[in-house]
């Protein structure tokens, strides 16, 4: 990358479309994270990805040419035979195996094999594709908590539950055999003690037992306790002691009978399943930071490939052709997808580990719509779809929700409300108390509808319900992560869908009981990125003036560092200076007095904020103002997805807060 940022090639020909097929059939079958096989119909491989060498252990050299059945376990080759030759008859479509493979070391792997059929151009079956996951872990994992199972079931089965009986008159008891088994007493006391019980009772837990029997008796009720055993080898068991006393009228205890069961299997279990949730816990912590990284590190290149994208469309470097128009249109409209697609898998992450935060407070409806059309107004137009926002005959409730989320909520359905229609369509928005204690907002289209079929996989993530085939823009996320917050919210997401007629999406949010006039006008849209990003407006308070700014710049990425220095040229009388870290940042400000600080308070990575925030801190005492325009701004989003850095409006916002203006 770095190299390439060097020295920019001339943009290669245009490859024909049988090439650009080849091409990519290539990257996929070769970089793919699963194993991918080519075989022919008598189930002899053609050719292997490394992935499947991965798997099975063999070279792709060792593989071509032999069968599938030397490596598949005897036991399941009968059945991946017999599936094969179906599909190759015609009687069945691809089909989905569990399997097992005879790695080269022997050893045994567990896979999910997918099978399907290459066709000729004119549709003849011509070869047998498999793709083949490797779910060993995911098996040997079942295997083992199966036969946890099987033993708890059987500890079960033949627990012992032991009895006892205490005359509090003279204080002898009576113990059933199964107690002096259970505290591993061999042979049987005539007159077992408490002391005797004592002795088998954990140091640490003998306090705990005379507490709580002293306080069944005084408030006369059932003793339950569970407590550990400590045995003479040091092995700890659990054991759940209940009992009832009988008393005479004036209170004395008479009598208490109980049973002492060992329940030390399930606490054991319990243990492990503790530990087991919180190692889960903290392997998706782990997982959250890895996903809040890679987001960082993915949109901060792609943010600088959009912003260059952006400085060519200005043609300040020269004008430009039709056709590079064509290709820089093609840059922006693939990256801002990659873009969303990346902040909707964190998002989708963050909700599952519970780490988004919500800020719920009462809401007009009709304030947020506001909002969120001046910001979906373009892709309408580019449809000529109308959007229509009915307003109600009378006064609405507040509703309760968080006013970020409820507009990435709205605008996630107005995009597919537009997306999914047709050419001139129709959106329609209401917002209306269906029910009590319930505020519905409602988006109508015109569109192709969803058929019924397909219905159950709305809101599955990655769903695209054959739109993919129909050179629609989509992740499949949004509608699974509107699920999610709505749901966080306290409400519910519904739908009503009728093949070519069109879809109605809806939110029941809860009402916060407040009744307002009129919905307010609608406010200004909260930036995509930066803190406050605005254009400069006439009248401001900026003046017109040609004495240097100098700017400081925190930002390791050299890309991006390039991106904002070319931009900055843009803007006459302006120095910058880039430090890799805050605390450069930090040693730079004891020499220079920088008029603005830039810097991206999007980056993840703990030890780095802990330095922003001691930068921030002193730009806040020094009264320097400091611009954010990271990559990360997931808690400021106002749609689906993440949008890139607006180089235009960036320089727009520089000018303003540094007193600068053409």
């Amino acid at each position: 990358m770095k190299q390439a940022d060097k020295k920019r090639p001339h943009p290669a020909a245009p490859m024909s479309e049988s090439e650009e097929s080849d091409s990519l059939f290539h990257a996929v079958f070769n970089q793919s994270g699963v194993g991918i096989c080519y075989s022919d119909f008598e189930g002899v491989f053609i050719r292997v990805n490394a992935r499947f060498c991965e798997i099975t252990g063999y070279t792709a050299e060792e593989l071509v040419g032999h069968s599938f059945a030397e490596i598949t376990h005897p036991d399941d080759i009968a059945i991946d035979a017999r599936l094969g030759d179906e599909l190759i008859a015609g009687t069945r479509g691809p089909y989905t195996l569990e399997k097992r493979y005879i790695r080269k070391s022997g050893e045994i792997v567990w896979v999910r094999i997918t099978v399907t059929l290459a066709r000729k151009p004119d549709g003849t079956p011509y070869r047998l594709v498999g793709v083949i996951e490797d779910i060993n872990h995911m098996m040997l994992t079942e295997q083992a908590l199966r036969a946890s199972e099987t033993r708890l079931r059987q500890a079960q089965n033949i627990a012992r539950i032991a009895s006892y009986e205490i005359d509090h008159r003279d204080e002898s008891r009576i113990w059933s055999e199964e107690l002096f088994a259970i505290l591993e007493i061999e042979g049987t006391v005539d007159n077992p003690t408490f002391e005797l019980f004592e002795q088998r009772v954990h140091p640490q837990d003998r306090a705990l037992i005379q507490k709580t029997n002293a306080e069944a008796i005084a408030n006369r009720a059932p003793y339950d306790l569970t407590h550990r055993l400590l045995m003479p080898d040091e092995r700890i068991k659990y054991v759940e002691v209940r009992g009832q006393t009988s008393y005479a009228d004036d209170g004395t205890p008479l009598r208490s009978v109980g049973t002492v069961q060992d329940v030390t299997n399930r606490k054991l279990a319990e243990i492990a399943l503790r530990q087991a949730k919180e190692s889960a816990e903290s392997a998706n912590r782990a997982k959250m930071d890895f996903l809040a990284n890679m987001s960082h590190e993915l949109r901060t290149p792609l943010n600088a490939i959009l912003g260059y994208a952006q400085m060519l469309e200005t043609e300040h470097a020269g004008p430009l052709q039709p056709k590079q128009r064509e290709y820089l249109r093609d840059i922006m409209t693939g990256g801002r997808h990659l873009l969303e697609l990346i902040q909707d898998i964190l998002e989708l992450a963050k909700i599952d580990a519970g780490r988004i935060g919500l800020k719920i407070e009462p809401i007009d409806a009709l304030t947020v719509i506001g909002d969120a059309l001046p910001l979906i107004e373009r892709m309408a137009a580019a449809r000529a779809i109308t959007l229509h926002v009915a307003r109600p005959v009378t006064a609405l409730p507040l509703m309760l929700a968080d006013r970020v989320r409820l507009r990435q909520v709205f605008l996630n359905l107005l995009s597919n409300a537009i997306k999914y229609n047709k050419l001139g369509g129709r959106v329609d928005v209401t917002c209306a108390e269906t029910r009590p204690g319930f505020l519905r907002i409602s988006v109508r289209d015109t569109g192709i509808g969803i058929k019924p079929e397909r219905q159950a996989e709305l809101f599955v993530p990655f769903s695209r319900l054959g739109a993919e085939s129909m050179a629609i823009e989509g992740t499949g996320i949004g509608l699974s992560l509107t699920k999610k917050l709505v749901e966080l919210m306290g409400g519910r997401i519904g739908y009503q869908s009728v093949v070519e007629e069109g879809s109605t999406f809806w939110v029941d949010l809860p009402i916060a009981g407040q009744v307002r006039g009129q919905a307010a006008s609608a406010e200004p849209p909260i930036p995509a990125h930066g803190e406050g990003l605005q254009p400069a407006r006439a009248g401001s308070n900026s003046r017109i003036t040609r004495e240097e700014r100098r700017l400081l710049y925190v930002e390791d990425n050299p890309a991006y560092v390039r991106l904002i220095e070319r931009a900055l040229g843009q803007i006459p009388a302006v120095s910058l200076t880039t430090v890799h870290t805050a605390e450069l940042a930090l040693v730079a400000m004891r020499s220079m007095a920088p008029s603005l600080i830039l810097i991206d308070c999007g980056d993840p990575d703990p030890l780095r904020q802990e330095s922003r925030r001691r930068l921030l801190a002193v730009a806040e005492q020094r009264r320097i103002p400091v611009l954010d325009f990271g990559a990360n701004q997931a808690s400021e989003r106002t749609s689906g997805g993440g949008e890139p850095v607006d180089i235009p409006r960036l320089l727009s916002e520089i000018e303003r807060r540094i007193g600068i203006s053409g």
